[in-house]
């Protein structure tokens, strides 16, 4: 698990915790990605089923954050998964 900043404008900047997900789970949180960006019913549920992917979160942890906060989790944890993979 690694620990991820969550930054953005009107709330405090607050953590949460994320794994490093696998393949699988890449290729599903690229769809969820697609689905945010791209379809017109909008970015909540797509950033709900990421934040589920790649978080031990409960719904009810969830549902304690405002939608601009859901929605900068998982643009941030996009930014984690899709960083820049350094060779060995």
């Amino acid at each position: 698990m690694k620990k991820l900043k969550i930054k953005g404008e009107g709330f405090k900047t607050f953590e949460i915790e994320v794994k490093e997900p696998n393949l699988d789970e890449r290729e599903e949180l690229n769809a969820f990605l697609y689905k945010m960006f791209n379809e017109k019913n909008g970015m909540f549920g797509p950033s709900i089923n990421i934040i589920r992917l790649t978080t031990n979160l409960t719904d009810e942890d969830i549902n304690q954050y405002s939608n601009d906060q859901i929605f900068q989790i998982a643009i941030e944890i996009s930014n984690f998964v899709n960083k820049k993979k350094l060779k060995k």
